[in-house]
C-alpha cells in the first residue's frame, strides 16, 4: 500500500464527485488540511474514517486502499469432503483470503457425501 496511490484515488474520487477538500473534510469531520495531506501522500486517513470515506464515494475500502483488483483467480476442489479435505480448505484457502463462490454436494450412494468447492481470491497490484 502506498500513501501516494491512496491519496491519488481519494483526490480522483473527490473530483469525480465534484467536492472540494473543504466539503469532503466537513462530511468526514476532519480539517481540509488533513484531506490535503492524504491527497499529497504525506499521510493516511485514520482507519476509523475508512468506512465513512468509502460510503461518501460509494466504493469499497479495498478500492480505496488497493485500487482495482488486477487478477481474480478461481480454483475448484473436488471431493472436498474426502479424507477431511474440508480442513485443508479452511487452512490453506479460507484462512488466507479465499472465498467460496460455489458449493455443490451430492450423495455418494453409500450414505456419504461428495462435493466440490469453487474458491475465488482477488489480487491487487500497487497502482
Amino acid at each position: 500500500m502506498n500513501e501516494l496511490n491512496v491519496g491519488t484515488r481519494i483526490a480522483e474520487l473527490r473530483n469525480t464527485n465534484k467536492l472540494t477538500q473543504i466539503e469532503l473534510a466537513e462530511k468526514l469531520g476532519v480539517t481540509d488540511r488533513a484531506v490535503s495531506k492524504w491527497e499529497t501522500g504525506t499521510g493516511y486517513p485514520d482507519i476509523t474514517l475508512l468506512p465513512q470515506l468509502a460510503d461518501v464515494f460509494n466504493v469499497s475500502i479495498d478500492y480505496l486502499l488497493r485500487g482495482t483488483s488486477q487478477v481474480r483467480q478461481k480454483i475448484a476442489v473436488f471431493n472436498a469432503w474426502h479424507n477431511n479435505s474440508y480442513e485443508s480448505i479452511n487452512t490453506n484457502y479460507l484462512d488466507n483470503g479465499w472465498e467460496v463462490v460455489e458449493l455443490k454436494l451430492t450423495g455418494d450412494g453409500g450414505g456419504g457425501c461428495l462435493g466440490s468447492v469453487v474458491l475465488q481470491k482477488e489480487f491487487y497490484s500497487e497502482s
